[in-house]
């Protein structure tokens, strides 16, 4: 399932507002839904709120329109009231084959928000059983790091909070029809346990051979050798998933000086817990050692390379958190690529974080004059590529602050006295050039001044001639 539009006629801030989500005219995948979409703007404008909104579909009545598109009609967080101003249309792969096997089944018609004439209602529940093996939603909250550390203190001040996880854990019918993992809830850690289970199922298996070949080497040569034996064609055929978890997560790792630790020293199940990381010297870092950063990487990039992740709608709030700027020029290209068939709703104050999308994927709030919300338009007439006039892949860092997020100048009040004094130096410098005055002791330091503070500024030429 990917969200193809919404529009919220009045809710909260939102007043008449309408967001395309899909790729414009022109494109070569024009009409299909966005794959990935930036939610930018002023702190109010709500950005989280749209988020939110965007999960409030897996709860949702779906209703068949003429394009081959399913429009969901919303109900509140507590199921109780329906959200009668605000509709969003979603697209699903295989949508006629889901409405054949609809129509065939003599589902009964029902009454579609107490209008006078009936309409024909896909529930929920025929959805659920339709894409019973898909992963529906991944949320990851701005502050999932703070989450964790709440329960490191409801849990008794556990060193880990992984130490928390269980062996097993019983998947309930709702969530093996609907599986949704929103890492807001107070189910985290038993989230964690269910995406690594492969892993841990791995270090059963591995422990259980090391404990045989343990027993069968006391008894005799030629057992222990059996088994040794028998380890070794088991490990050929089922590598370590762990393994594979390096190689899509050390990439970045690396640029913290980190590793993911692929290697199990462990003596018993009690050490079956979560991923271990280490310096590139092979020191293991304890979770009390990882940096903010450390820890918000890991645990918004871990479950998109554990989960399938195919149709499944994905939301990260702030992404850029505690992350430094040249991690965040590359992460948004991390979490699509360990996740290429899902669609993403990113809500960020990062220029960093815009500049990775395209014009058309990125939804600027703003607000008017009466304090609701609208979108503001990066092209003129119709939704074509070639109207589009604003692109923030192409500008510089200073120019997207000034012309996506709208602050009115360049630098600070020091900056700009600076640029004034440079102005009025580089004007000065002219008339002592044009006459023959530049070599003179006050031309020269003038040109001196204008030098140091064009090193300050990051100018990159000075003309001394």
């Amino acid at each position: 399932m990917k969200i193809t539009q919404i529009n919220i006629k009045d809710y909260n801030q939102f007043k008449n507002l309408m967001l395309d989500l899909t790729y414009p005219k022109g494109h070569q995948k024009e009409g299909q839904a966005l794959e990935k979409i930036c939610f930018i703007g002023q702190s109010g404008t709500g950005k989280t709120s749209l988020l939110n909104i965007c999960k409030l579909v897996l709860g949702a009545t779906f209703k068949p329109n003429h394009d081959d598109s399913l429009q969901a009609t919303l109900k509140s967080v507590d199921q109780k009231q329906l959200l009668k101003n605000i509709q969003i249309t979603c697209y699903f792969k295989d949508i006629k084959t889901l409405i054949e096997v609809f129509e065939k089944g003599n589902i009964v018609w029902k009454w579609y928000l107490n209008l006078p004439q009936a309409e024909n209602i896909v529930p929920l529940d025929f959805i659920q059983d339709f894409y019973v093996d898909k992963n529906k939603l991944i949320s990851f909250p701005a502050e999932i790091v703070d989450h964790v550390n709440r329960i490191l203190q409801d849990q008794n001040q556990l060193t880990h909070p992984f130490d928390y996880l269980k062996a097993e854990i019983e998947i309930k019918e709702d969530q093996k029809k609907w599986k949704v993992f929103d890492f807001e809830t107070e189910s985290f850690l038993e989230i964690w346990t269910d995406i690594l289970r492969n892993i841990n199922d791995y270090k059963v298996e591995e422990l259980k051979y090391s404990q045989q070949m343990a027993n069968a080497f006391t008894d005799s040569m030629e057992k222990g050798e059996s088994v040794l034996s028998e380890f070794k064609r088991w490990k050929q055929e089922n590598p370590n998933p762990i393994e594979n978890l390096a190689q899509k997560l050390n990439p970045i790792l690396n640029q913290f000086h980190l590793n993911l630790k692929t290697t199990f020293d462990f003596q018993s199940i009690e050490d079956l817990k979560f991923i271990k990381i280490q310096s590139l010297s092979g020191t293991e870092i304890p979770y009390q050692g990882w940096s903010t950063g450390t820890k918000q990487f890991i645990l918004t990039l871990t479950p998109l390379f554990q989960l399938k992740t195919e149709d499944t709608i994905i939301l990260v709030d702030e992404p850029e958190r505690s992350l430094y700027p040249d991690i965040q020029t590359e992460i948004i290209d991390y979490y699509t690529q360990l996740a290429p068939q899902a669609q993403f709703f990113f809500a960020t104050h990062s220029p960093l974080i815009a500049s990775c999308f395209e014009p058309w994927e990125i939804v600027e709030l703003k607000f008017n004059e009466q304090g609701t919300v609208y979108q503001e338009q990066y092209y003129e007439g119709e939704r074509h590529v070639d109207n589009y006039f604003l692109d923030p892949r192409y500008l510089r860092w200073d120019s997207i602050l000034m012309r996506i997020f709208d602050l009115e100048r360049e630098g600070s009040e020091t900056r700009s006295q600076a640029l004034e004094e440079a102005c009025l130096l580089k004007a000065k410098l002219k008339k002592y050039k044009n006459e023959n005055r530049l070599e003179s002791e006050e031309g020269q330091k003038m040109l001196e001044r204008f030098e140091k503070l064009g090193k300050k500024l990051a100018w990159r030429l000075y003309e001394k001639n």
